[in-house]
């Protein structure tokens, strides 16, 4: 696969994404790796997906989606955050993006991200947002 390829497929790459294809060479289809920079999980139903970048890629923040509905949030080191609804917003998680269980955490940088049976938290700087398919809300930490 090509990158000229890859610029003409409709979907949104994510920047953790396009930078493991583009390190493995394009060969193949991207493969989620957590690394000390950041990392990308799914929710265990598999309607949330997150990306989250600590100077990766020239990113630092954490960006989450819901494939149904359609829409994401993406938020800065200091909790602030941007939403965007509709099949624009979202992309494709990588292949093998790891399963982040109910009861969970992860994080990295001022990011720390939780896994619930509501939805998942994201928060930087002591606020973020909780994404579910019921919608986006604000947090306090």
């Amino acid at each position: 696969m090509t990158l000229t390829s890859l610029i003409v497929v409709p979907i949104r790459l994510t920047a953790l994404t396009l930078v493991t294809m583009l390190a493995a060479g394009c060969g193949n289809a991207a493969t989620s790796t957590p690394t000390p920079t950041g990392g990308e999980f799914l929710s265990p139903s598999g309607n949330i997906s997150c990306e989250v970048d600590y100077h990766r890629a020239g990113l630092t923040q954490a960006y989450c989606q819901t494939v149904t509905p359609p829409r994401s949030v993406t938020m800065g080191a200091t909790g602030r955050y941007t939403t965007c609804t509709g099949q624009q917003c979202i992309g494709n998680p990588g292949i093998n993006t790891p399963t982040l269980a109910y009861g969970t955490a992860t994080g990295v940088g001022p990011f720390l991200c939780e896994s619930a049976t509501t939805g998942v938290t994201c928060t930087a700087g002591g606020r973020g947002f909780q994404i579910s398919a019921s919608g986006i809300t604000p947090v306090s930490a």
